[in-house]
């Protein structure tokens, strides 16, 4: 990819729409409270006078059980894993048997970073793990995101659990930030890779 990009991953129904739209200043991004409206990998660009960034809008996880156990055939080792990503992919069987999945990787097996969107509102859930397992094979720079959609009850708990496999966690409500706050989290972006902190700046 020409420039720096963000897939905004997850599961159905965190708010990732509103984050990509609050991100990207674009208010056109449909936004609903209807589990797996998105279905399609959608790219949005930020233009500045000498820079800029795109952020991808992606299905949720559908089947991510099903979806790691297909990886963990194609990939005997841990130096495997990234290929195995992009192997499935392109596999044209996993296309129909997993369009969400194959749709929501396919970012970022062409680079993208990912921001992984969870609900801090909800319970956390041994099932997540799953999805976050995914996303490591894919070796891609990676920071979580809790969105607290009604509340902040959980947000301690899922940042205790998403350190766990991010080395970035922050809170950020889209419907409630202040434009400072997106510039702070475009900040946090920045020490993903050493190389983004020029542009973002």
């Amino acid at each position: 990819m020409s420039r720096i990009s963000f897939a905004v991953v997850g599961h159905p129904n965190k708010g990732k729409s509103s984050i990509v739209s609050t991100l990207s200043q674009n208010d056109t991004i449909g936004v609903s409270e209807r589990s797996g409206t998105t279905t399609k990998s959608s790219s949005y660009k930020v233009e500045t006078e000498r820079s800029g960034y795109e952020l991808f809008d992606t299905p949720g996880f559908q089947r991510p059980t099903k979806v790691l156990a297909w990886l963990k055939k194609h990939a005997q080792s841990a130096d495997q894993r990234a290929q195995a990503v992009v192997d499935f992919v392109n596999d044209p069987e996993c296309k129909i048997n997993f369009p969400d999945e194959v749709e929501l990787l396919k970012p970022l097996v062409k680079g993208a970073a990912i921001l992984y969107v969870v609900d801090g509102s909800r319970p956390y859930g041994i099932e997540y793990e799953t999805e976050m397992e995914i996303l490591l094979w894919t070796g891609q720079p990676s920071m979580a995101l809790i969105n607290p959609i009604e509340n902040e009850n959980h947000v301690e708990t899922w940042s205790n659990a998403l350190t766990q496999y991010f080395k970035t966690v922050r809170v950020f409500n889209p419907m409630k930030a202040k434009f400072e706050r997106h510039i702070e989290l475009l900040k946090a972006f920045s020490h993903l890779k050493t190389e983004w902190a020029l542009p973002l700046s």
